[in-house]
């Protein structure tokens, strides 16, 4: 007091410089670090959502060795209770496309790197989602074709939801590459639909998986040489271990994408 000044002893002035040291090493460790964030837009429907959110973490795990929270990419999930969408797919689409573009501002927001959506069904709003956000999203649709061009397959079975099967968005994208597409009958696709209700109301059992079995069947006898489970509720229910016919996951495969962007 008095207008002297106080001089600190100094073990003080060692504790706070090694107080202020250890502020800028931890902070240098946030801002240095390579990983990006993944923005996951989910709940269409929650569990392929967290089944895809399980895949990411299981192939850090299997394929990049990740064992401490640290060697895992951050992660921003929001699970939207997506209105004007049912097990068939698009019911509404001004409803369905406004929530998608609310929600991909969201996660932007949140400061995630890229983005990627559990549902293949919304990537028909591909374009409107991306440009809304100048942050990447990653097309589900475009890694799971690329993927079979590069495994040159030439005639693929297709299982989609009703809405992705009637816009056409994987058969459009895989006769780019030069890839013939079966499609299921209208029977079939009933058959689908079931299965995929029962996948997001959680009591998929024998029977789906029976007549996913039965379904893949005759696409191989029709000529395909592959399946494409191109709803991420599919996987739930099915699996290639269930079957012959080489299976391509979309789920799995977006999961591999996005994971070789945010840990490199």
């Amino acid at each position: 007091m008095g207008g002297k000044s106080r001089i600190l002893p100094p073990i003080c002035l060692f504790y706070f410089s090694f107080l202020n040291l250890s502020k800028l090493f931890v902070f240098d460790m946030i801002t240095q670090s390579t990983k990006k964030m993944i923005g996951i837009l989910g709940g269409m429907g929650p569990l392929a959502s967290a089944n895809l959110y399980y895949r990411l973490i299981e192939i850090a795990q299997r394929d990049y060795h990740a064992e401490q929270d640290t060697d895992f990419p951050p992660m921003f999930l929001y699970n939207i209770t997506l209105f004007g969408f049912d097990e068939t797919g698009i019911v509404d689409p001004k409803l369905v496309k406004k929530q998608l573009i609310a929600g991909v501002k969201k996660l932007e927001q949140s400061g995630s790197d890229f983005i990627i959506i559990a549902c293949n069904t919304v990537h028909y709003f591909y374009n409107d989602m991306q440009q809304a956000v100048r942050i990447p999203i990653i097309s589900i649709i475009d890694e799971t074709t690329r993927l079979v061009q590069e495994t040159r397959y030439t005639i693929v079975g297709l299982l989609t939801s009703h809405t992705t099967k009637h816009v056409g968005i994987y058969q459009k994208a895989l006769e780019k590459l030069g890839i013939r597409t079966l499609l299921v009958t209208e029977a079939q696709q009933k058959m689908l639909d079931e299965v995929i209700v029962h996948v997001m109301s959680g009591v998929q059992g024998e029977e789906d998986e029976k007549n996913l079995k039965i379904i893949v069947e005759d696409l191989r006898k029709q000529g395909a040489e592959a399946i494409i489970l191109g709803c991420t509720e599919l996987p739930l229910a099915i699996h290639q271990s269930d079957i012959h016919v080489p299976l391509f996951d979309s789920t799995t495969i977006l999961a591999k994408a996005a994971l070789r962007r945010a840990l490199f």
